[in-house]
């Protein structure tokens, strides 16, 4: 049987929207870009050695991830967050991940158990090393997990979009803890309640997760702004 040419090749490497995308991307949920500081495309385009194009597509990505904002007349800015985002930025994270959490335990497997606590390993050696942007990374990626094992396209489709914004506010949460190993051993007994296939636990685990999280933000988050 004659084997049908491929119209479209193989893309490995990223696009120059991609790179700008991360970089952006980066440069805010590190604090580097400030919320309210404008962006400005000639400087990105200078800095990134590129051409506004692929920075102002970024930028259009990340306004709908609600990490920037147009302002009629003055351009691009980093978005302000404010109590009321984050209340609601949490609300329907919590929504999604109590679904997600129900529907990855009905298809729970080995591999997936281990693949869960291979990310809590992770997160555990990240600090033994003090490291903590790869904690956050591996938090982000541990509750991205349980979406994807729901195994529900629309569910993960509807979570990954806040997951820029999650990450913003797991790094306004990770200093108000007493300790780094108290924000890491917040993940254990929802490993144990999933592996144990505890369904009611673990959905009552997410929720005072997601819950506990929003009560410490934003107090902090008020506190910060007052003092500043």
């Amino acid at each position: 049987m004659k084997e049908t040419a491929k119209i479209f090749s193989q893309q490995n490497r990223p696009t120059m929207t991609q790179i700008a995308l991360e970089n952006i991307r980066e440069a805010i949920e590190k604090g580097w870009l400030k919320p309210g500081e404008r962006v400005v495309e000639s400087r990105l385009s200078k800095e990134l050695g590129m051409s506004r194009f692929p920075i102002r597509e970024a930028l259009c990505y990340l306004e709908k991830e609600g990490l920037v904002e147009t302002i009629p007349f003055k351009g691009v800015r980093v978005a302000r967050i404010t109590p009321q985002d984050i209340e609601d930025l949490m609300t329907v994270r919590c929504a999604l991940e109590e679904l997600a959490v129900k529907r990855a335990i009905r298809r729970m497997t080995p591999e997936k158990i281990n693949r869960l606590k291979e990310i809590m390993e992770q997160m555990e050696g990240a600090l033994a090393e003090g490291n903590k942007e790869d904690i956050l990374n591996a938090d982000l990626y541990f509750h991205q997990s349980i979406c994807e094992f729901a195994e529900n396209s629309r569910l993960l489709n509807a979570w990954l979009p806040l997951a820029s914004q999650i990450r913003v506010c797991l790094r306004m949460e990770y200093p108000l803890f007493p300790t780094s190993e108290e924000f890491v051993n917040t993940h254990v007994p929802l490993l144990e309640a999933v592996e144990a296939g505890d369904e009611k636990t673990a959905v009552k685990l997410v929720q005072d997760h997601i819950c506990g999280a929003t009560n410490r933000i934003i107090p902090g988050h008020r506190q910060e702004k007052d003092d500043s």
